[in-house]
């Protein structure tokens, strides 16, 4: 009975201290680097604010949401704060297929560059669905594991690739393989069956799933840098009190940065832990094979721009200096 009481008395005072807690999705593992960061962003407000802000993350997605619908129940106030993949909300807008368009940055300067280039129109697109973006977070480049070295398109045919996004899914199509949307909790199964026999991803995911154990090459294309995103939705956000606002967005501020050089980190130890396991990483693209994917990645471009119009013109004019 004391226990019950003085639980009580700590929520009254949390309530009476003009406390907020807020539920926060996270779609991957707690041991992934992208959560890690989320659970650092979640302890910085805590401090930062005070205790005014309590951000509680639930990783794997264990709020039951899935990718694709995050952006409108962040904008219908369901959550209230959430992490995403830019790529799995561009149904909603467009513009968010950008940061995952094939070949479009080869270097973490290149997708830094590129982000800036086009934050104003992220933001422009969140306003548009009562959210805000507080900060974003590359993943580790993706490339290719396969059971067998990939060489040429021919390579290709009869591939069965789990991609992520409908960008990667076009992309292995137009090289001549099928892309399959599965997933993560269903990846390692799916290889072990052969529903797949190749994965378009990145090096951390390579080992939060054990793929050496059912594939034996990854192939650093460098694909993409796929953005994550922590949006939050803006009515709730600009009902907090003036300095919980302030205190939130210096602590994305540092986590965005903090985040940026942990995927370079993660992706160099996840490499390194690939190789211990035995599998070959292939950093050599053989020319013929090269072209072919600058070729396809090229009809993504122009199918990506025709769908964000002058937005996306503006944002290839200023990244390519055109």
């Amino acid at each position: 009975m004391k226990k019950v009481l003085l639980a009580l008395f700590a929520l009254l005072a949390l309530g009476l201290a003009g406390a907020e807690r807020w539920d926060m999705h996270v779609a991957w593992p707690p041991a992934n680097f992208h959560t890690k960061g989320v659970m650092r962003f979640a302890d910085l407000v805590k401090a930062k604010t005070g205790g005014k802000l309590e951000i509680v993350v639930h990783p794997g997605g264990a709020l039951g949401f899935k990718g694709a619908e995050i952006l409108r129940v962040v904008r219908d106030g369901t959550l209230p704060i959430a992490e995403v993949l830019m790529g799995n909300v561009q149904g909603d807008e467009p513009i968010f297929g950008l940061t995952s368009l094939p070949l479009l940055a080869s270097s973490y300067d290149d997708a830094w560059r590129l982000y800036e280039i086009a934050r104003p129109y992220y933001e422009k697109a969140l306003e548009r669905n009562n959210a805000m973006l507080l900060y974003a977070v590359p993943w580790p480049p993706s490339g290719i594991y396969a059971k067998k070295l990939l060489k040429s398109t021919a390579d290709f045919k009869g591939l069965k690739v789990r991609t992520y996004d409908a960008n990667s899914a076009e992309f292995v199509r137009l090289l001549g393989a099928e892309g399959i949307a599965i997933p993560f909790s269903e990846l390692y199964t799916a290889l072990s069956t052969g529903l797949v026999n190749a994965v378009l991803t990145s090096t951390v995911t390579g080992v939060d799933a054990k793929l050496w154990e059912v594939t034996n090459y990854f192939h650093r294309i460098n694909y993409a840098y796929p953005l994550n995103m922590v949006i939050v939705n803006k009515a709730m956000f600009e009902r907090l009190p003036k300095d919980v606002q302030e205190a939130v967005l210096a602590a994305a501020k540092q986590v965005e940065e903090e985040q940026w050089n942990n995927s370079k980190k993660a992706d160099l130890a996840s490499e390194l832990a690939l190789k211990n396991h035995g599998m070959t990483v292939v950093k050599k693209i053989e020319p013929g094979l090269q072209k072919a994917m600058k070729e396809a990645a090229k009809k993504l471009w122009d199918k990506w721009l025709a769908l964000a119009g002058e937005e996306g013109k503006a944002i290839f004019k200023a990244y390519f200096g055109e």
